[in-house]
């Protein structure tokens, strides 16, 4: 008789069999899918973290353990890199001098348990992918600590950034990311956001720095959406939640822990750059102390009544030295090892499922041999519970309200005042971060505002009691010591009455730069000009640029934030750290930048335009100023980045006289100056020059 598996098992037998052994396959081969790497200065399955990352594949896990790695790593791939205290402290990664001590172009990535440290001229962590995790690290001593660039829905949570030259996070063109729990302390910057990131959540941080926060950004929210179950001084409540602010000054009427009026973040916006308006932020719920005094209920969910109701329980009053950062531990694969499950685990889970394929066997013949008659069926069996009612679907927080249209306003940082009295005000006193050692060579100082890498302050010289303008670099390190030596070395060329003059510069006893007090800026300057009054103040920065040219030096940022005005409307050009020195001069070093709004299409695509911006770029950005001057907007517009990048290389602006008729005299002027090619454009400001002597006689004649 041939032997087939019907005689080998009872009927039904061998699919129930089939099953259970494809279940075991199933586990046996299911670790292999997502595998584990291991990291150690010695003794590990690789002694490099980016060795180990260029091994992984997408959704492995690299744990690497205590040590100091020498190295930029780049995360190219979706994957969990973690560090792991393994007696030595968190794993450091000593970045390369001149790199990011780590670079994440990948997106869904967990990067978490690491110290970064001296990335002295770039960042820590510089993030572009999208939906990343950076959580848990120490980031210090680098120029930014944390840098999100074109990056969107990414998590910063429960970091210790410290120490940092520049900003301790910053965003740029980065939008929907979610900033909470860090603490960001004793860098120059805490946090800056530029008019193209929109729509971030930054809540529950710790900021405590020489300025705590400078942003462009006007719908970025700095509190959490719904209130919040917490014990603060052993009380507990509901509130919603903003951020700690070293230099807040409110009151706690309630003792709630969150202060009774917003901690203002004030705005300074180009109302035409990404979205028409210029409004100030508020964190609305401030909070009093450090974020490490504030208990939250772990088994809370977000409640809907009142803020700030208190509820009847009690704690112990959280100690100050609590931990302030909340960094969290992660889950990690075993220590040893660094893999997924041991092989001997895997070995018994395989035993088991053997033995039970077994069992099942000899049940099954059991119950067939205690069947009633033949033909009788196996009892049915209820089936098993369901798995209960589906979780809540998760409530989407409602989308973030963008701002009504507000005037445009000058810019004020944080920390000065305004005319009509919001926002704090600084003491009669010097400023708190000017520079000690000049308080006998300078009196009523105040802060302006900033210009490029520097602080600018206003202060009478106490030799003469003549007001000037005092410019010191916002950090001391190599980098910006270099960038500001440059600009200077520049700007004391330049004598021009259209340009801020410098009466004084030295590096002792600490670097300044003096210069002539301009007290106006044509940022600030309502809009539309009359056009003769335009046209007057573009002839003289016109001539301005004749003269830098004649030098061999173009601008590179003309804008009218960099052109400052005298009470009688007299411009005067500022602001040279962009500046390029057309000979070859090796002293002098381009930095690089721009202000898209004014942008060239030969900076916005170099490979498209050339790759050398030149005296035509100035005039470019010139009749920028000029169309913004006697329309009230720039000629490219847009609500994003790219949709204004797309406009300067791709759209003709609509003519002057189109929003304005009488702007009809300088059409041609301002079209010729905007020309995307720069051979069609003036080829000199002293062409430009005598295009606008011709006005209003000739100007309309002007060839394109």
């Amino acid at each position: 008789m041939m032997c087939t598996k019907e005689s080998l098992y009872p009927k039904g037998l061998f699919p129930f069999l089939v099953t259970l052994v494809a279940v075991a396959l199933l586990f046996s081969v299911a670790p292999a899918s997502a595998a584990s790497h291991s990291v150690a200065p010695r003794g590990a399955e690789f002694s490099s973290i980016q060795d180990a990352i260029n091994h992984a594949a997408a959704g492995d896990t690299v744990t690497v353990a205590s040590g100091i790695y020498n190295e930029t790593v780049r995360i190219t791939k979706s994957l969990k890199v973690t560090g792991i205290d393994t007696g030595g402290g968190l794993p450091v990664i000593e970045a390369a001098m001149e790199g990011n001590a780590v670079e994440i172009p990948a997106s869904d990535c967990t990067f978490s348990g690491f110290t970064l440290r001296n990335a002295k001229t770039l960042s820590g962590i510089h993030v572009t992918g999208d939906r990343n995790l950076i959580t848990g690290n120490v980031v210090t001593g680098c120029s930014e600590g944390i840098l999100l660039d074109t990056a969107d829905n990414n998590t910063v949570s429960n970091n210790e950034i410290s120490r940092n030259v520049h900003s301790g996070i910053a965003l740029e063109s980065s939008g929907r990311n979610v900033i909470e729990g860090n603490s960001i302390i004793k860098n120059s910057l805490g946090l800056t956001l530029d008019e193209y990131s929109a729509t971030n959540v930054i809540t529950r941080n710790n900021f405590d720095n020489t300025i705590n926060v400078v942003s462009r950004s006007i719908t970025s929210r700095y509190e959490t959406n719904l209130p919040l179950q917490y014990t603060y001084l052993g009380v507990a409540w509901n509130s919603r939640m903003g951020n700690y602010w070293s230099d807040y000054l409110g009151i706690d009427a309630n003792r709630d822990g969150i202060g009774d009026t917003p901690y203002v973040i004030k705005i300074g916006v180009n109302p035409n750059a990404v979205l028409p308006v210029n409004q100030d932020s508020k964190d609305t719920f401030p909070l009093m102390d450090p974020t490490g005094y504030y208990h939250m209920d772990s088994n809370a969910t977000p409640v809907t009544g009142p803020a700030a109701t208190p509820v009847v329980t009690a704690t112990t009053q959280p100690s100050a030295l609590d931990n302030m950062t909340g960094i969290v531990g992660a889950v990690l694969p075993d220590e040893n090892t660094g893999t997924g499950l041991p092989g001997t685990a895997v070995l018994v889970i395989l035993t088991a499922l053997f033995l039970a394929v077994i069992a099942g066997a000899v049940i099954y013949r059991r119950r067939k041999t205690n069947e009633s008659g033949p033909g009788g069926s196996l009892p049915q069996v209820p089936p098993p519970p369901g798995p209960g009612p589906a979780p809540q679907e998760e409530t989407a927080e409602p989308p973030l309200p963008v701002p009504s249209v507000a005037p445009s306003a000058a810019t004020v940082l944080p920390g000065t005042a305004t005319d009509d009295g919001t926002g704090p005000t600084p003491p009669a006193t010097l400023h708190p971060y000017f520079p000690h050692e000049l308080e006998t060579r300078y009196a009523e100082v105040r802060l302006v505002g900033r210009g490029g890498i520097a602080w600018v302050y206003s202060a009478l010289r106490t030799s003469d009691r003549v007001r000037v303008a005092v410019k010191i670099p916002i950090s001391f390190d190599e980098m910006t010591g270099k960038s500001f030596l440059n600009e200077i070395k520049v700007w004391e060329m330049l004598r021009h009455k259209n340009i801020v003059e410098i009466s004084a510069v030295n590096i002792l006893p600490v670097p300044f730069v003096e210069m002539e007090f301009v007290p106006g800026c044509l940022e600030t300057v309502a809009k539309p000009l009359p056009v003769e009054k335009a046209v007057s103040i573009v002839r003289s920065i016109a001539d301005a640029l004749r003269y830098a040219h004649d030098r061999g030096i173009i601008h590179r940022d003309i804008k009218p934030h960099n052109i400052l005005v005298m009470d009688d409307m007299t411009p005067k050009i500022t602001d040279w750290g962009m500046s390029k020195v057309l000979a070859a001069d090796p002293r002098i070093s381009s930095i690089a930048g721009f202000s898209l709004s004014y942008a060239a299409p030969e900076q916005v695509s170099p490979g498209d335009y050339g790759k050398r911006t030149d005296v035509r770029t100035d005039i470019y950005q010139l009749g920028v100023v000029f169309y913004e001057l006697v329309t009230g907007f720039v000629p490219f517009a847009g609500e994003s980045i790219i949709s204004v990048g797309n406009a300067i290389l791709k759209e003709t602006p609509a003519l002057p006289s189109e929003i304005n008729p009488d702007a009809i005299a300088v059409d041609k002027i301002i079209m010729k100056c905007l020309e995307k090619d720069p051979a069609l454009r003036y080829q000199s400001a002293v062409d430009l020059l005598h295009a606008l002597d011709r006005y209003p006689d000739g100007a309309e004649h002007e060839q394109s």
